[in-house]
């Protein structure tokens, strides 16, 4: 089986991150839209799974008309649709979200709210109850049953990392963020992304 990677670097996040929030703050919040895309569209393209490269074609034009309609529908109900409105826009990403080899073909997530908030409260309580020793653990698992619930192209994704392989890298990046009183930190996100890309692929079933 070919090789699952990501090849972003944290430079180029960082660019687009600041690059977006100031965009975001000098339009008042307008431009939130096209920042979430921009980002969406950098990770995408430096995803590889089993050897092909992903694509996303979304548009801040179509993520702006499904955000005003999130916006309204959170005011309407006294801000209860706001806990969707993260899978919501997992949801539309993905459907943007293709390979060469399927193009034509759908992609979709079909994860539900509660099911994430059952497992996010479980990883909260293990985290806290082994004073922050599982929390690899509790990021696995929501890894796993995220990956689980997306399909590229028709063909669905699975995740085969485990949290005692998470757990060997996390000691290793906490003694690097320590030497280096802290610099290092700044990396850790992106190990994550990698790490997670790595142990990711298309279920041959």
């Amino acid at each position: 089986m070919r090789e699952s990677y990501f090849d972003g670097g944290l430079l180029q996040l960082i660019g687009y991150e600041i690059l977006g929030i100031l965009v975001t703050v000098c339009t008042l919040g307008i431009c939130l839209p096209w920042a979430y895309t921009m980002v969406y569209d950098w990770e995408t393209k430096h995803t590889v799974i089993n050897g092909e490269r992903l694509h996303f074609d979304g548009t801040a034009v179509g993520l702006f008309g499904n955000w005003i309609k999130w916006l309204l529908l959170t005011v309407i109900t006294c801000g209860i649709y706001g806990f969707w409105v993260g899978i919501k826009l997992k949801k539309w990403r993905v459907a943007h979200t293709y390979t060469d080899s399927g193009r034509g073909m759908e992609s979709y997530f079909d994860g539900g709210l509660l099911q994430l908030i059952g497992y996010k409260i479980l990883g909260c309580l293990v985290t806290v109850c082994t004073c922050g020793i599982c929390l690899p653990w509790a990021y696995t698992m929501v890894y796993d049953w995220e990956i689980k619930h997306t399909v590229i192209n028709g063909r669905r994704l699975q995740f085969e990392g485990s949290a005692v392989g998470l757990f060997g890298n996390w000691i290793k990046w906490l003694l690097l963020t320590i030497i280096t009183l802290g610099i290092y930190g700044f990396w850790v996100g992106i190990k994550l992304i990698k790490w997670k890309v790595s142990h990711t692929s298309f279920n041959r079933f």
